[in-house]
């Protein structure tokens, strides 16, 4: 007997959250997590590491990104101030 095939959302669900954008492999592994329960395919386990990872790295970035809006506010407002 054949095992079932794995399912196409939750790999792209773990591809798409560690190599091209992390929101949608969230997206990607809650919506294999609901076909899976529904067809009885593989790839439970690829799913929930798409969310989980999805949602560390998203959570990452978005530290990242207002660090990183700190540091240009701060610079911006230094230069404004040091004009003669």
């Amino acid at each position: 007997m054949m095992a079932p095939p794995t399912n196409t959302y939750a790999i792209l669900a773990t591809i798409f959250a560690f190599v091209v954008f992390a929101p949608l492999g969230i997206y990607f592994g809650y919506k294999a997590r609901k076909q899976i329960a529904q067809t009885g395919e593989r790839g439970s386990e690829l799913a929930t590491v798409g969310i989980v990872a999805g949602w560390i790295i998203s959570v990452l970035q978005g530290v990242f990104i207002l660090v990183w809006c700190g540091f240009v506010a701060i610079m911006v407002s230094s230069g404004l101030h040091s004009a003669p």
